[in-house]
């Protein structure tokens, strides 16, 4: 599966930089807990710091927690919390994880003075492929041998749960447009890549201003199975009204993944040569057997490179790319100090790889 963007945890990020919009939570309450959201003031919805509940204890850390009023409730008292916790892979012990944020969040109310306890609602959002429902602590004792008489003692409670890859794409096109819908769309989609690019249009027409845009657009290029090019012409060849907004942040972050890559992979490339068990020489002879090779057959793929000079092909991927911008200075210096940083080179040396780089960039 290609991937396109070396996003860590794409999934995590996105939801939790969506769900911190207050707008998408109340969205999200109304159209999946109607019975929720009418008894809830979403106006006063307020984002919570999970990190600030307990600090020394660096497991906590809820993907995001809302504190909200009750409707026509003045009083501090009547306040609930939301928290959700988005997943991506199914997690057999998911009620012990929220039961311990739950009993966090409670015991910081009872040290807080004067502060009534609050009710602490759990919200699931899983994408996951597999088909997945969550046990309750209940739930997972039951294959005990003395479940029947120990079950009324065990600490329980349910969770709302959405499984979003399971949502209808007429489901989803019911919502009205906004960004709660790009992200659930997106999200949703997350294992049907086809729906992604056949409903890209309306993904983006949700995508109002150019922080969501770049969300959604790196968000999809995290987790997309079709290469940056066939991504960069889906796009180009769809119709929709943001696309100049888009199309330019889709080129800044690919940008910024090249230069990011250009440089992981120089350091990997080496690296990789080391562990092979390549002296210096050797190696320096492996770069002037790549650069002769990319004179006299320019239309090598980089697999046929790599195989031929028995170079790594993160060292002549990033060659080639940088051989491509057609400039022959900057290619000298990187050929220089970049793959052969720190190996000695003769006068001959010089001239030979003079000579080379200006046939490579004049070709």
């Amino acid at each position: 599966m290609p991937q396109n963007l070396n996003v860590h945890q794409p999934d995590d990020r996105f939801f939790k930089s969506a769900m911190s919009d207050p707008e998408v939570v109340k969205a999200y309450l109304q159209h999946f807990y109607p019975n929720i959201a009418a008894i809830a003031d979403l106006a006063s919805l307020k984002l919570e710091n999970s990190v600030s509940l307990r600090p020394n204890l660096k497991r906590f850390e809820a993907d995001v927690i809302y504190r909200c009023r009750f409707q026509g409730e003045a009083d501090d008292h009547f306040y609930f919390c939301l928290l959700f916790e988005h997943k991506s892979k199914p997690d057999k012990y998911i009620a012990v994880q929220v039961g311990s944020y739950i009993m966090e969040l409670l015991s910081s109310m009872v040290k807080k003075q004067g502060r009534e306890l609050e009710p602490v609602l759990p919200l699931i959002f899983y994408n996951g492929k597999e088909k997945w429902m969550p046990q309750t602590l209940s739930e997972l004792f039951q294959g005990h041998p003395h479940y029947a008489v120990l079950e009324p003692y065990i600490p329980n409670f349910r969770f709302l749960f959405q499984d979003a890859t399971r949502l209808s794409p007429e489901e989803l096109l019911r919502l009205d447009l906004s960004y709660f819908r790009s992200v659930l769309m997106s999200m949703a989609f997350r294992h049907r890549q086809h729906l992604i690019f056949k409903y890209l249009q309306l993904i983006f027409e949700g995508t109002d201003g150019k922080e969501k845009v770049s969300a959604v657009t790196t968000y999809i290029l995290g987790v997309a199975e079709r290469s940056e090019e066939e991504f960069l012409k889906q796009i180009q060849d769809t119709t929709f009204t943001i696309k100049p907004e888009v199309m330019s942040t889709l080129e800044q972050i690919l940008e910024r993944g090249r230069k990011e890559g250009l440089e992981k992979g120089i350091e990997k490339g080496i690296e990789k040569g080391i562990e092979k068990g390549m002296d210096r020489g050797v190696y320096k002879n492996s770069i002037f057997n790549l650069l002769k090779t990319a004179v006299h057959f320019p239309d090598w793929p980089a697999k046929k490179l790599a195989d031929f000079t028995e170079l790594s092909m993160e060292v002549v991927a990033t060659f080639l790319s940088v051989k491509s911008q057609g400039d022959s200075a900057v290619l000298s210096r990187y050929v220089r100090q970049d793959l052969l940083a720190n190996i000695p080179l003769s006068a001959e040396d010089e001239e030979k790889l003079d000579r080379l780089v200006v046939q490579l960039a004049g070709g």
